[in-house]
């Protein structure tokens, strides 16, 4: 790789060089039956090249040298061809970087039976514990990828590690109810995947959702779970905290460091070394070191996240939260780990405590939201009545509200944790929020 920035040195005042290498094997389940397996894999490399501030950008599916010596030129010929960035300060220096964890080398080589293996199990299951249950879809996946950034000015970064994930969407039929689907999964660092636990939570919603219950327009307290969470939380909050939309002045947050904007219950933090972290990476997509960055603590805002290109412009540091886009090639701000710090009492402790409300385990239609206000208008399903303590059947319902204002009513958070590797990737337990509006259909 030094001998490609040395090459590349002669077009660009600086250059980046970035190898992802990368092996996917899934299996997936549909109307019972398995419906695809496959292995998947190849390279991709990406230049980043900046001479006179004009960017030029190359990407290729290859990590041959000679095809990256191509590729450098046809980005040297696309910078002549742009305009100037006066904002644009340098690429990243190299930083102290944390120790990063033992991979397991278990996932680098896994095969597609395995992952058919599991999901043959969880149809079984599903079926034996509820007959009018049906394996709607499903997949279980393992990815492993090897990234190697370097860049002119000493960064040499590379890392590797895998994660697997598993998941069953179950639709039960009843007389006359068809539920709507109901999701559970598992995703972890290992190939000991939850197929137990994912087909017990998911046939218990099933369950519930056999008995239709009509919903009313009121006010009552909510628990919203992770898949509810991590769709609501990463289309009106997340975007908030980036420090890009604070220099564009598109973020409600701007001046808001160290004022309280959300209940003393939550503290929400994004690293890349929690255990329960999928991709515990040293380093971000440019090269930069990754570190625990603190967004809420105990209801007060602590700042924002950076990536090099806006943190220079704002006269700040990065904070190791540049990821790299492989179709654009391009670097934009997002997160490794976003977790919710959980709390001391379970869920089913929770529901106990509830005269009337609502268990809502996703919402359909949180991608219309609005970061810039934190507004947003969804829909409620599947959500499960509680009454007397119980969950006593399936309900659909509308929530319009602000996200802040949600966020001041979180009064109880539960011990468990579940990671979420869809969306925003998401560590979150279920948190109670009291007296929000809702909408009944």
């Amino acid at each position: 790789m030094e001998n490609l920035i040395r090459f590349g040195e002669k077009f660009f005042d600086e250059l980046e060089i970035a190898v992802y290498r990368s092996r996917d094997v899934s299996a997936s389940v549909e109307l019972n039956e398995i419906s695809m397996a496959s292995t998947r894999g190849g390279a991709v490399t990406v230049i980043r090249g900046i001479n006179e501030g004009r960017l030029g950008l190359a990407i290729i599916d290859s990590d041959d040298p000679e095809r990256i010596k191509e590729a450098i030129e046809q980005a040297a010929k696309m910078a002549k061809l742009n305009g100037r960035d006066e904002k644009w300060v340098s690429l990243p220096e190299p930083g102290a970087y944390k120790e990063a964890p033992k991979p397991n080398y278990g996932l680098k080589e896994a095969s597609p039976d395995i992952l058919v293996e599991k999901l043959v199990r969880g149809i079984k299951l599903a079926r034996e514990k509820d007959p009018n249950a049906v394996v709607a879809g499903g997949e279980g996946g393992v990815s492993w990828e090897k990234r190697h950034v370097v860049n002119s000015h000493g960064v040499d970064v590379f890392q590797e590690g895998g994660a697997a994930f598993f998941f069953l969407e179950l639709v039960g039929r009843k007389g006359d109810v068809v539920t709507p689907g109901i999701f559970d999964f598992d995703a972890r660092r290992d190939l000991n995947l939850d197929v137990d636990g994912v087909v017990d939570r998911a046939v218990q919603r099933v369950r519930w959702a056999y008995n239709v219950e009509k919903s009313r327009n009121e006010e009552v307290p909510i628990i919203l779970g992770p898949w509810a969470i991590a769709g609501l939380l990463s289309y009106t909050l997340l975007p908030a905290f980036s420090g890009e939309r604070l220099v564009k002045e598109t973020t409600p947050l701007a001046g808001k460091v160290g004022e309280k904007i959300a209940s003393e219950v939550l503290t929400i933090y994004d690293d890349p070394f929690h255990p329960l972290s999928l991709e515990p990476t040293v380093a971000d997509g440019e090269g930069v070191p990754t570190r625990k960055n603190v967004l809420i603590e105990n209801g007060t805002f602590r700042g924002f996240v950076w990536d090099n290109y806006w943190a220079k412009v704002n006269g700040t540091e990065s904070t190791g939260n540049g990821k790299r886009d492989l179709k654009s090639g391009g670097i934009g701000i997002d997160f490794h780990n976003v977790v919710i710090e959980n709390g001391k009492r379970s869920l089913e402790d929770l529901i106990a405590e509830i005269d009337r409300g609502y268990f809502v385990d996703g919402f359909q239609g949180a991608h219309s939201s609005n970061p810039d206000n934190g507004n947003f208008a969804v829909t409620a399903n599947p959500a499960f009545l509680i009454e007397d303590g119980e969950v006593k059947g399936a309900s659909v319902f509308l929530v319009a509200g602000n996200v802040y204002e949600l966020l001041n009513r979180a009064s109880e958070i539960t011990r468990e944790q579940t990671v979420m590797p869809f969306m925003t990737t998401m560590t979150t337990p279920f948190i109670k929020f009291e007296n929000v509006k809702i909408a009944g259909k």
